[in-house]
């Protein structure tokens, strides 16, 4: 507001006054002689007006500066070739004495593209070739042989960037060059695109080849083996660089330590177009993509491969997708594999797709990029992986010996959890990764993340040559690795801060699941989940077993029952009534309260009709209490005094208007100090009773739970139409209505207890139940559908009414648990055991990543010092020339690399070890990394116990007693850990916000790597 009040027409004139002459005065006198000036330069500092002579001898090293000329009335454009400014070339900026021409060049730069006079060095015979005087001034030439239009490093390095981040075409970024030069006439300007689009398209390759060493290789480029010039993942196991000795004898439960986890998809949008153009890559299967020779031979030779869909998804996935083609396309998308855990492209692991993903395509994608591995274990997930993987063996057999892969390899495949909802039922478990063993909490969709990166690039690669659009591809590819390999150290931490907790947590839930079953029932569901893991066909322990018949007919029948039974209810004897029989009546007369308060308070206020109703059920209600009355004269003798003292009119009763508000006056009701006018005997038989009031009252929340999860289930698969949406939904809210009256009376009946035994021992057993702990046992129920209160499987939480162990038989459902409760409960159990089982592995996997990340980041560092000499080392027939100049720049270039690779190290063993040592992980990475870690911080992580904290940290309490307090522990040990990352060193390069930008890099870092 400031700046456009006050300040605003200030800035507008101070720019209105660079256009003319200052306080210079016509005619102007040089700067830096006597003579007279009229040219000043843009782009220097210091822009005093000089001659022509002392413009250009001032900028002899600065050929592409802005130079404007004074005509007398405005300062004109004027190039310094107008001047008879002439670069040398060949001799660090003398002329070459055997030169004898000039030569006109036109240079594409990013401050615009400019006309520049250059004269080559013709020395004979040692003279250079042009191309290479050009390459030396940092020029890249277009063209082999008489060089007309180059293009500046600086510009290329800035569309490269500019193209990674915001995916811009070569196209506007050449027109924004043509614009900055010459906005008012730039038809003359465009015809040099076609030289700059070959100039980046080369530039972009060779640096792809001088990151993979391959200016270090004797045999030269042309020897690049396949896959070669990708960026790898330094968290992905690899044998020989970051496994330690000995892994392929790891114990079979212990296997997925070294496990490696890929993701495979296709994505529709990377099209191309069908030009006639036949070119081909420069670096043809140098890195992601697979070499196209091949693989169009591999195509066409499994062309009518068939491919039946078998999955029962109402999605099919398949048959969707090989519809797919248009005859205008040269190929109608990509097909990729990546890593699922850290998100990286796997080299040959990208191809084109002629039409949908066919299996011969996905095939040939995933074999090439398996062909080396040595693991002996891999996961692998597909969106449609039911299908794909059934006769993938038989397929494999028919391939070519390059698709063979290790024979030894042990492949479990899995769907994506995403995709899974739209398989069907029999998907649902057998390829579900929060149920398979060993895969901890992998997601499987990490594929979708790099096609979500590669998208907005489509619409530029859409419109190039196959070869060009392919080596542009495998450049957004390298990229995206770089960036997330400079990114592994904040996304590994993110992950293994969350996974320590939920880790503790989910196993004090399982336990406490455990704690209130059956050892015969466990013992029988480990066995069943054992026999289903060794094979699929055996019975599945994670899915219910189909019910007999319609589960709306059932909650019908039901619903009758009930309603017959609550009719049937009668107005009980006042003589001979036993105590418990008498105070057994009070709670149901307590209980019909609270079902006529629900009803008057949920009742229209303009209904006559519920009105009456209403008023019908209070008289009835009115009655019984009348009749309750007279027994509570006999063993509460006091509370009939009371009530009598209040009111001694027989006509003036004591009793509200409306018989819901009565109060009973059961022992519970009365303070402890008022309690001695009722008998001992008559409180100990209340607490009895509440006890047994409480524990079916959470058994008919469990039974209706159950109930009411089945119903959305039901209306989910089987409901359509407006009026059976209706109908269900009516029964619905029906069960809605039980569940809560059971709430309040359990409500109730823990109040009592508080009142009658406030120290007893069922404290433990009846926790306090909020509105957040009445929910179904599966995840589908109704209550949790919607949007993001929806909870993932991995991390849903079992509140604790399921927990509570609860004595068999009641009133309703008899001696024995009833079977389909025997079954709730037994799938709760084995996916609470899955879920604890999976976050273990992930604190386990985490960990093992971080120490793989570390130990190849090493290896790569001395990989890179072995590149020093390498060239000069080579032997034979006709090596290559290396003379000094190159061999420095060999050593400056290796030597860069390590210490970058050493760098990211360091920097991730800073954020790693603090956490790691404090939790008691890779103790022997903590000891090896210790040094790098500044001292600042290991005397925090030593003396976390010492510290004078009003909140105590995690290190300093002691074991959580249940899940449920784990939350709160949680947060203070992220808080413990920020803060032990305090007082570090201010020039170490660590940024101790790890919860922000978990997938974003060191941009220097990554700057500096792309050099």
């Amino acid at each position: 507001m400031d700046w456009s009040c006050n300040h605003r027409d200030e800035y507008l004139d101070e720019m209105i006054r660079l256009d003319g002459l200052g306080f210079q005065s016509s005619p102007m006198a040089c700067a830096s002689c006597p003579k007279q000036g009229s040219y000043r330069c843009l782009d220097c500092f210091d822009s005093h007006i000089v001659c022509d002579g002392c413009i250009c001898t001032a900028h002899l090293h600065h050929p592409l500066h802005h130079i404007e000329f004074w005509t007398g009335d405005f300062f004109q454009k004027s190039p310094l070739q107008s001047l008879g400014f002439v670069v040398p070339l060949g001799h660090m900026g003398a002329v070459c004495t055997s030169a004898s021409c000039t030569t006109d060049l036109t240079v594409i730069d990013i401050s615009g593209i400019h006309t520049v006079t250059v004269i080559f060095c013709e020395c004979n015979p040692v003279g250079l070739p042009h191309r290479v005087q050009l390459l030396r001034e940092r020029w890249w030439p277009a063209t082999l042989n008489r060089p007309h239009t180059v293009t500046t490093f600086a510009a290329l390095d800035t569309f490269l960037q500019l193209s990674l981040q915001s995916k811009l075409n070569m196209y506007d970024f050449y027109l924004s060059m043509v614009h900055l030069t010459d906005n008012a006439g730039t038809e003359n300007l465009k015809e040099r695109y076609k030289e700059f689009l070959r100039c980046v398209r080369e530039y972009r390759h060779l640096l792809s080849a001088k990151r993979g060493a391959r200016g270090h290789d004797p045999d030269g480029v042309l020897a690049t083996k396949l896959g070669e010039c990708a960026v790898e993942c330094p968290a992905c196991p690899q044998p020989g660089r970051n496994l330690p000795e000995g892994w392929e004898l790891a114990e079979k439960q212990d296997r997925y330590k070294y496990a490696l986890f890929l993701a495979m998809d296709a994505n529709f949008r990377l099209k191309s177009k069908e030009r006639g153009i036949r070119d081909l890559p420069l670096g043809d299967g140098w890195a992601y993509f697979v070499p196209s020779a091949p693989f169009k031979e591999h195509v066409s030779n499994y062309v009518e491969q068939p491919e039946m869909n078998m999955c029962e998804s109402k999605h099919r996935a398949v048959d969707h997708a090989n519809v797919r083609g248009n005859a205008k396309l040269a190929a109608n998308g990509v097909g990729g594999v990546n890593c699922s855990r850290h998100a990286l492209n796997r080299n040959i692991g990208f191809g084109d797709l002629q039409r949908g993903e066919k299996y011969c395509n996905m095939d040939y994608f995933v074999l090439s990029t398996l062909h080396d591995v040595k693991v002996t274990t891999l996961y692998l997930s597909y969106d449609i992986a039911c299908q794909w993987f059934v006769n993938l063996s038989t397929r494999i057999e028919e391939y070519p010996l390059r698709l063979q892969v290790n024979p030894g390899l042990v492949v479990i495949v899995a769907v994506p959890k995403l995709h899974l909802v739209g398989h069907g039922p029999k998907c649902q478990t057998k390829y579900s990764l929060n149920y398979i063993p060993g895969s901890a909490r992998t997601c499987g969709e990490s594929i979708e993340q790099i096609w979500s990166g590669q998208n907005a690039v489509s619409m530029s690669t859409r419109e190039m040559s196959p070869g060009c659009r392919q080596d542009t591809l495998d450049d957004h590819l390298g990229a995206w690795n770089f960036r997330k390999v400079a990114g592994l150290g904040k996304q590994l931490l993110a992950l293994l801060r969350e996974a320590v907790p939920m880790k503790i947590k989910h196993k004090l839930q399982f336990d406490e699941l455990s704690a209130s079953r059956e050892a015969a029932d466990i013992k029988k569901w480990e066995a069943m989940v054992s026999a289903w893991h060794a094979d699929n066909t055996c019975a599945d322990p994670y899915s219910m077993p189909p019910s007999q018949g319609s589960s709306l007919a059932k909650v019908k029948l039901a619903l009758a029952k009930e309603e017959s039974d609550d009719v049937t209810a009668g107005v009980l004897s006042p003589h001979e009534t036993s105590a418990s029989t008498f105070l057994s009546a009070g709670l149901d007369l307590e209980d019909q309260q609270r079902v006529l308060q629900a009803s008057a308070a949920t009742a229209s206020s303009k209904s006559s009709i519920q009105a009456a109703s209403i008023q019908q059920k209070r008289n009835v209600l009115r009655h019984r209490i009348d009749a309750w009355r007279k027994i509570q004269s006999v063993y509460m003798p006091g509370v009939t005094a009371s009530l009598q003292d209040r009111n001694p009119s027989d006509e003036d009763t004591s009793e509200p208007g409306n018989s819901e508000l009565s109060q009973l006056f059961l022992p519970s009701s009365f303070p402890v100090a008022e309690r001695t006018s009722v008998p001992p005997a008559i409180v100990e038989k209340e607490r009895r009773l509440r006890l047994a009031q409480a524990e079916d009252c959470l058994r008919q929340l469990r039974r209706h739970l159950r109930v009411r999860s089945t119903l959305w289930q039901y209306k989910l698969s089987a409901v359509s139409g407006q009026r059976a949406t209706t109908r269900t939904r009516s029964y619905i809210d029906r069960f809605n209505e039980k569940i809560q009256r059971y709430a309040r009376k359990y409500r109730a009946a823990r109040a009592a207890l508080l009142a009658l035994d406030p120290n007893g021992e069922w404290v433990t057993r009846f926790k306090v139940l909020s509105g957040t702990d009445i929910r179904g046992p599966q995840r589908d129920d109704g209550e949790h559908l919607n949007g993001k209160s929806r909870e993932s499987e991995g991390r849903r939480d079992l509140t604790w009414i399921w927990k509570v162990a609860i004595a068999a038989g009641s009133e309703v459902d008899g001696a024995n648990e009833p079977p389909e409760e025997d079954d709730d409960m037994r799938v709760e159990w084995v996916k609470s055991k899955a879920r604890a089982e999976r976050w273990d592995e992930e604190v386990t996997l985490v960990a093992e990543e971080m120490r793989r990340t570390l130990a190849f980041l090493e290896w790569r560092a001395r990989w890179w010092e072995g590149q020093v000499h390498r060239r000069s080392l080579a032997t034979g027939l006709q090596p290559r020339l290396v003379t000094i100049d190159i061999q420095s720049g060999l050593r400056a270039y290796a030597l860069k690399q390590a210490a970058i690779q050493r760098g990211l190290a360091r920097r991730f063993a800073i954020l790693w070890v603090p956490f790691l040592s404090g939790h008691s992980l890779l103790p022997s990475v903590c000891a090896e990394w210790s040094s790098v870690v500044p001292a600042a911080t290991r005397s925090r992580v030593a003396g976390s116990a010492l510290r004078n904290r009003t909140t105590p940290t995690l290190l300093s309490l002691s074991r959580p007693e249940s899940a449920t307090e784990f939350n709160k522990l949680d947060e203070l040990d992220e808080l413990d850990d920020i803060d032990e990352l305090d007082g570090l060193d201010p020039l170490q390069p660590l940024d101790t916000d790890e919860d922000d930008g978990i997938y974003e890099e060191d941009d220097d870092a990554m700057v500096v790597a792309f050099e």
